[in-house]
């Protein structure tokens, strides 16, 4: 495919290129961790969801509770 697409390239370039993707093939297939990799990264992905979920909700009560103070606020002062 390289060949084809730039006929130019030097034979030392080609050589690395076609080496480096065989490794990374290689690699790929023979990785017996690729299996506890995606379970792991499952737990992490669900404990960072439930803190996110944390944070926006005490800033959205934290929010909530700032408005209602302003509203109050300018109830009562206008009853005055």
């Amino acid at each position: 495919m390289l060949d084809t697409h730039s006929p130019n390239l030097t034979k030392s370039i080609r050589f690395l290129v076609h080496d480096s993707d065989e490794r990374r093939y290689r690699v790929a297939a023979s990785a017996p961790t690729s299996k506890i990799q995606p379970k792991r990264r499952l737990r992490n992905r669900q404990v960072r969801e439930k803190r996110t979920f944390r944070a926006m909700f005490a800033f959205g009560l934290l929010l909530g509770a700032l408005e209602l103070f302003i509203v109050l606020h300018y109830l009562l002062a206008a009853a005055h």
